[in-house]
């Protein structure tokens, strides 16, 4: 079985991966061996041992390649290959050529224009079209993506205005990586409000406010041990009138991500694996990968309880919110 997922919407072509290798693994269980490969950093070799080792333990063995296309060897080696591929019992193979479009007019042309010489000059590419179970990710209409953006919402079970889903759709655009980001964010903050109705006065403080707060820097001074530089970007945000609630939703929410990268890192589950299992875009699980190396497991698990009894107190309204900040500051 061939599969071929390609286009510029890689958030929702690798939610389809995700879909695809769940599907074989609850379906044979312990007997399915997965392996990645981004084919712009494959030996030729590496692939072929994959391809032609058999275990008798294995029901089914389920390759990922990314990038074929960014290999010519590996690409002829493959579409020599094509016939016995599609008619081996034992491979599910998928080929992964989501590309992100950068946020850039010129980037976006330059990644259009690659797309179709791939299209019109590859053998191979033609001939997966035609006979590999094939979806090309488009990114989404307006339409379309106001009904994502709705959908994503009643995942956590929240409502979302079409005004609401207008200025996020507009704050965004079509990168779903951030949307889904922000939809997680906006749910965190809901979820100490108690209400399920999203309107625009949410998104707009919420998003905007993320932007310019940037707690990502604040959780950064505290991985450098920088108290002092943390602390001032706290109180930069309390200043500008930044509510100690979001603030604390929005810090349990950047320390849930590290510790679940640090717990991750800790099993040695792979790259691709964390991605899969993060759906975060591919920058920022680097990025908090490269933060959570700062923390232990277990420090990282006691900050996260010192955030929720933190939340606690602002919600019982003990204490006045910078000192509560403060004495947590203090303590990490």
């Amino acid at each position: 079985m061939i599969f071929f997922l390609y286009g510029p919407d890689t958030y929702r072509a690798r939610q389809k991966l995700k879909e695809i290798q769940e599907k074989y693994q609850t379906t044979y269980l312990h007997a399915v061996h997965v392996q990645y490969f981004d084919c712009a950093h494959t030996e030729l070799q590496d692939a072929k041992n994959a391809l032609e080792s058999i275990s008798m333990f294995e029901q089914k063995k389920l390759l990922i390649f990314q990038n074929v296309f960014a290999n010519s060897a590996l690409e002829e080696f493959l579409f020599e290959r094509r016939k016995r591929l599609a008619e081996s019992m034992q491979h599910i193979i998928i080929f992964f050529e989501a590309v992100r479009l950068d946020s850039s007019r010129q980037a976006r042309l330059d990644a259009r224009q690659a797309e179709n010489k791939t299209k019109n000059s590859s053998k191979f590419f033609s001939w997966l079209k035609k006979n590999a179970k094939q979806q090309e990710f488009l990114l989404l209409s307006p339409a379309k993506l106001k009904l994502w953006i709705s959908q994503e919402f009643e995942r956590y079970n929240l409502k979302a205005t079409p005004q609401a889903q207008e200025v996020l759709a507009r704050a965004a655009g079509s990168d779903l990586w951030r949307l889904s980001n922000e939809i997680k964010k906006i749910a965190a903050w809901k979820r100490s409000t108690q209400t399920t109705s999203i309107r625009e006065s949410d998104v707009a403080l919420l998003v905007n406010s993320q932007e310019e707060a940037d707690v990502f820097a604040m959780v950064e001074a505290v991985a450098q041990k920088d108290k002092k530089r943390a602390l001032n970007l706290l109180y930069r945000h309390l200043q500008k009138g930044d509510s100690p609630s979001y603030l604390s939703s929005m810090l349990q929410y950047q320390f849930r991500t590290l510790l679940q990268i640090r717990d991750m890192a800790e099993r040695k589950l792979s790259y691709g694996a964390m991605l899969q299992k993060t759906k975060l875009h591919p920058y920022v699980l680097k990025k908090g990968m490269q933060i959570a190396r700062n923390f232990s497991l277990s420090e990282l698990k006691s900050i996260y309880e010192k955030l929720f009894i933190l939340e606690k107190q602002l919600k019982m309204g003990k204490g006045e919110p910078g000192g509560v900040f403060d004495l947590l500051f203090a303590t990490l």
